[in-house]
């Protein structure tokens, strides 16, 4: 008589086991699926933010190498103005040696021709 009774009990809590057990192996899963799902969010905000700093850094070096670009441009500009007035001066030089009275003093009128305007 105690068999009889304890065996839907014990059915029961087999019943109640494997519940739980299968309860038990659903949550694993979902676990997994949420942590997958939370990396695959991690790596493609990583792969984005690392994008977008690649481009940033494309065009700040873009940019840098515009900026060394004008800054040869502005320098050879400047160098060919020296140059000119290097060869003006050294011309006027030799124009006021040429002339008559180099050592006299004050300014003729040939020496007031050859200063600049």
């Amino acid at each position: 008589m105690l068999r009889q009774a304890a065996l839907p009990v014990l059915a029961g809590l087999a019943l109640l086991f494997f519940g739980l057990f299968v309860l038990w192996l659903i949550l694993v899963k979902f676990d997994d699926m949420i942590e997958r799902a939370a990396k695959a969010a991690t790596e493609g905000r990583d792969a984005h933010w690392s994008a977008q700093i690649e481009r940033a850094n494309a065009d700040a070096n873009r940019q840098i190498a515009n900026q060394a670009k004008a800054a040869l441009a502005i320098e050879t500009e400047a160098n060919a103005r020296v140059r000119l007035v290097e060869e003006q001066l050294t011309t006027m030089e030799i124009a006021n040696a040429a002339l008559p009275f180099g050592d006299a003093c004050g300014l003729g009128r040939d020496r007031v021709r050859l200063l600049p305007n």
